[in-house]
């Protein structure tokens, strides 16, 4: 695999410039010192030929997935993509409903059964979604909101208006739209991919984002750095939806706040601050897609479609025996499985290209990381001796495996591994994705400053995203590492 993709990674890296640099397997780093390897976006947009995959996996989508993953590790919460939502869609939900059932809890069976609806729309499973609600009773209002919330974001605005009509308005609430629910199915369209057909659907957007998150944050567990971003975000908000009233004073206002925020230390039971997490994470990542980025993030139907065109075009490229673009493809079919929670396909990939290639380090370290990830620890550690045995190559070498390493440990993450958001037990590998995750949103912040045309406010802004994210993440992983240094067990995530 690696005797072509290599090179062809190598020449990528030299051909887009100096992004960044992450030091081999040292967690973050300062984006300015050597330069990134090209990494699987690299790769895949050298070749203009793969014109649907270059569509389909954009820099925005790789820079959501490494924003949610930080996001997530920030507030200490799982998000729910990839294997995760397989499990919560088969197992978790069911089994939640015929316990409520079985207690005779109506109420609690409905909302598990929404709960999983809009899990389905975050997912980009519409059609699944709207089934789910129109499934509940016609007199339950929490489900009828969150049909005219997917239908407004799918740009069928008859359907949604059908659903909210008759709804009766609340003394303390003016108009059903402003409703949580209608907010919150909102937000999860907005991240299945739904493209907000409607006039004016980036403001609702945000309008429902922010309530979301002026309703959760003070009782989930944040930070100067989160704080301070979401300050931001707000900032970027003000500027792009004119139409919403927003307090946001200067950046020396929002390091202020977010210092006075952060130490408030007001906080609810840890079942509530997870779910306040959950909530507040999918709202920071609704105002990333509506307002900042203007793109749709990679949902897992989104990650789906990108597995079956690389599929496609793998074919295509064998049969034509372009054998750099089989090696780039078959290692973006091994990322999009992680990603979509199929990490026993991804192993067994990467195990297939050591086998094939004796000497060839890079799988087997790729498949050295799937194993963290997946728990299979024993296994792990015979790969990294298999890796180490074989020496590592050339610092461009190095650098190169280092970025698709990250790329991969972030797909891992949100695949789903069980391993991944759990700081308590294993410090060491929530260390390893937050450096993954931060290195990964540094090179974004570091390319977007190299624009000269950029306005002096807004490069501020971006210079200061970028120190609160170093010393955030350093402190962080300070945290982390002490946490991993006082426990005996746990995976290591040196390597």
């Amino acid at each position: 695999m690696s005797r072509f993709l290599r090179a062809a990674g190598l020449a990528v890296s030299r051909a887009m410039g100096h992004a960044s640099n992450p030091r081999p397997f040292s967690g973050l780093f300062l984006a300015s010192d050597v330069p990134s390897g090209a990494g699987q976006l690299g790769l895949i947009r050298a070749r203009p030929g793969l014109r649907d995959l270059n569509a389909l996996l954009t820099p925005e989508a790789f820079l959501f997935d490494a924003t949610h993953v930080l996001g997530a590790a920030a507030l200490r919460v799982r998000p729910y993509t990839g294997g995760t939502v397989h499990q919560f869609r088969d197992i978790i939900t069911p089994a939640a409903v015929a316990w409520a059932e079985a207690q005779g809890d109506a109420d609690l069976a409905e909302l598990q059964r929404v709960l999983m609806a809009l899990v389905d729309a975050g997912d980009g499973r519409f059609e699944d979604a709207l089934a789910r609600l129109a499934a509940e009773r016609p007199d339950r209002h929490a489900s009828r909101l969150c049909t005219a919330a997917v239908c407004d974001m799918l740009g069928r605005v008859e359907e949604g208006q059908q659903s909210i009509a008759g709804i009766p308005e609340d003394a303390c609430l003016p108009h059903p739209h402003e409703g949580l629910w209608f907010q919150v199915a909102l937000v999860a369209a907005k991240l299945g991919g739904a493209p907000g057909a409607a006039t004016g659907s980036e403001g609702r957007v945000a309008a429902a984002a922010l309530q979301i998150i002026n309703r959760f944050v003070s009782d989930c567990h944040t930070s100067v750095f989160l704080t301070a971003a979401t300050a931001l975000l707000k900032r970027a908000v003000k500027r792009t939806c004119q139409g919403l009233a927003l307090e946001c004073g200067s950046i020396f206002r929002v390091v202020a706040d977010a210092a006075t925020l952060s130490s408030s230390g007001h906080h609810r039971g840890d079942s509530d601050t997870e779910t306040a997490g959950f909530f507040v994470l999918q709202a920071l990542q609704a105002l990333l897609s509506a307002v900042v980025l203007r793109a749709p993030p990679l949902s897992g139907e989104r990650v789906r479609a990108a597995l079956r065109v690389a599929e496609r075009d793998l074919a295509r490229a064998v049969e034509e025996g372009y054998a750099s673009a089989v090696a780039a493809l078959r290692l973006l079919i091994v990322l999009l499985a992680a990603r979509d929670g199929r990490f026993g396909d991804a192993l067994e990939c990467y195990v297939a290209e050591a086998r094939n290639d004796l000497s060839d380090p890079w799988p087997r370290y790729l498949a050295h990381v799937v194993c963290v990830f997946a728990g299979q620890m024993e296994e792990a550690d015979k790969w990294k001796a298999s890796y180490e045995r074989l020496g590592r190559g050339s610092l461009e070498e190095d650098i190169a495996l280092c970025t698709l390493t990250d790329e991969l440990v972030v797909a891992l993450a949100l695949g789903g591994s069980p391993l991944a958001f759990d700081a308590q037990s294993f410090p060491s590998v929530v260390c390893k994705i937050m450096g993954a995750a931060a290195s990964r949103v540094d090179v974004a912040l570091v390319s977007t400053l190299r624009d000269k045309k950029m306005l002096v406010a807004e490069r501020l802004e971006l210079r200061a995203v970028r120190a609160f994210l170093h010393a955030g993440v350093w402190s962080a992983l300070k945290e982390l590492k002490g946490m991993n240094s006082g426990s005996a067990t746990g995976p290591s995530s040196s390597g």
